[in-house]
């Protein structure tokens, strides 16, 4: 997975700080359509990979696998406990209503579960970054 970035300083140990502006859902910037209320930007350590130097706009790289293990984790683990739920009631003979609002207390459940997995893995094995490449009008100094 790949976004861009801008180096805000370059460190001795080969590694750089990056202000990123994260993408949305929908896979575009902020800025360019107006459609979201906020764009966030954070700031990431990345290995400096394409020797940029503060200033320069980057490619940033980081591992497919755990984007996707993490979007799984966020969208799979709330859904998956809201589907047991209604099953479950459903099969012990549980109304309608108990049924739904089963399933929505297990949603919920399962979306806190899932911020609380997500921020210990985080904390134990945090997201590693690599500047791949300079953006096409900074690779031409």
């Amino acid at each position: 997975m790949t976004q861009t970035g801008v180096v805000r300083e370059v460190f001795p140990d080969g590694s750089a700080s990056v202000l990123v502006r994260m993408r949305t859902a929908c896979g575009h910037s902020c800025e360019d359509c107006g459609g979201c209320a906020s764009a966030r930007e954070i700031v990431i350590r990345a290995r400096n990979r394409a020797d940029a130097r503060q200033g320069d706009e980057v490619t940033l790289s980081t591992g497919t696998k755990r984007v996707i293990g993490a979007a799984a984790l966020v969208y799979c683990l709330p859904l998956g406990l809201m589907l047991l739920a209604a099953l479950g009631c459903a099969l012990l003979g549980g109304g309608e209503k108990l049924c739904a609002l089963s399933a929505i207390l297990a949603l919920c459940l399962g979306a806190a579960l899932a911020a609380v997995l997500g921020r210990a893995g985080h904390r134990r094995l945090p997201m590693e970054y690599d500047i791949i490449g300079l953006a096409p009008e900074t690779a031409e100094r």
